[in-house]
């Protein structure tokens, strides 16, 4: 009777460790993409991938975006839903993300270049 108890403790424990955080449909992760290798995104304008990185940051007020780390820190890459459709969690933060979505531009006024971001369909945050 004990056996079973520890080995039921220890599956629920590993299976519990090994959970993720899913958002919108399910992220093709057969074709990922380091987060660097958008940083001159001309390739992959307007079209669909999936990137991989650690999440640096996160929007505090609407859960709306979230910026991942690159080997740049000056050249985070963010990526971005509408108010609502997917909330990111502020613990986040440091973990690895990925994200299957259509790279676009993101225009940043007059006195910024522009820049470029995602936006999924799909985001799974590793635990």
């Amino acid at each position: 009777m004990l056996k079973t108890f520890y080995a039921l403790l220890a599956t629920s424990l590993l299976l519990s460790a090994q959970a993720a955080t899913l958002f919108g449909e399910t992220v093709d992760k057969t074709v990922v993409i380091p987060v660097s290798q958008l940083l001159q995104p001309a390739n992959y304008l307007d079209k669909e991938v999936t990137i991989s990185g650690t999440v640096d940051s996160v929007c505090s007020k609407q859960g709306c975006w979230m910026r991942f780390s690159t080997e740049d820190a000056s050249l985070p890459f963010r990526i971005k839903v509408r108010d609502g459709d997917m909330v990111f969690p502020l613990s986040a933060k440091g973990k690895t993300a990925y994200a299957t979505g259509t790279v676009r531009l993101w225009p940043q006024g007059e006195e910024e270049p522009d820049a470029y971001q995602l936006y999924p369909t799909a985001v799974e945050i590793a635990e």
